[in-house]
């Protein structure tokens, strides 16, 4: 499994894709910077918006366009007969996949993090322990997602993996809002959809901690950042396992 998350990183890493969104991300912080310029008494809280904004987008990208070939590639080059053929299970092919990519995420988040860090001591804006949680509900969201674009990659194209994911991503962001209109609605089969809905799919906003910098919050309570990090254990857990069942009732040959 080691070995699959070291390759797997190590393949990742030479992408240009992921130069492309690095630098992208850059610029994103580097254009609040200028936007900062002009109004002085918001400052941090532009800065700390685009910055972040930057940091969600490529995490969230990383996590469902390349999860989304992750394992297909692996089928249509047939890379996975060779792999299977070894003492490996499905299940440490799909964890050794998905820690590879998770510490491309990682590294990404840590990188543009540092960047951030550079522009908050040039404005004079301190950094403080909400920035690493932010940071932190940034990697759990995307592992969630992570696991979301595998499951869909391991029956499905690319093309489909990358729209089912983003649509995930989105009612996962919208989750409060459709609860709230379908309760506003009276309707009781939009009540119903909106239960389902909110059973059924991961609520991305339990990760969404963005909030506690951009507007410079209390802390995080202790009680919710352990909730968040079983529920996306849970999720994450529960994708893969279900990525491993349609793996192995998948013919490669």
């Amino acid at each position: 499994m080691f070995i699959i998350a070291s390759n797997t990183f190590k393949e990742i890493i030479r992408d240009r894709i992921l130069y492309g969104l690095i630098v992208f991300a850059v610029l994103l912080i580097l254009i609040s910077l200028a936007l900062a310029e002009l109004s002085f008494a918001e400052q941090a809280r532009i800065t700390s918006n685009f910055g972040l904004m930057g940091i969600h987008l490529s995490s969230v990208i990383l996590a469902i366009f390349v999860g989304s070939t992750l394992v297909s590639k692996e089928i249509d080059k047939k890379t996975i007969l060779t792999l299977l053929a070894r003492p490996i299970s499905r299940e440490q092919f799909i964890l050794g996949k998905s820690v590879g990519l998770l510490l491309i995420i990682i590294s990404v988040t840590v990188g543009l993090a540092l960047t951030m860090i550079v522009l908050f001591m040039i404005q004079g804006i301190d950094v403080g322990l909400n920035f690493v949680i932010s940071l932190y509900g940034i990697v759990l969201e995307a592992l969630v997602l992570l696991g979301v674009s595998l499951l869909f990659s391991s029956f499905t194209r690319p093309v489909l993996v990358v729209s089912f994911s983003a649509g995930i991503y989105l009612i996962g962001h919208w989750m409060k809002s459709l609860s709230f209109f379908a309760d506003q609605s009276k309707n009781p089969v939009f009540e119903g959809f909106a239960t389902v809905v909110n059973y059924a799919l991961p609520d991305l906003e339990k990760f969404n901690w963005r909030a506690l910098v951009i507007y410079q919050e209390e802390s995080l309570p202790f009680k919710s950042f352990v909730v968040a990090n079983l529920y996306a254990l849970l999720w994450f857990v529960f994708l893969i396992g279900l990525t491993s069942f349609v793996l192995r009732r998948k013919d490669f040959g």
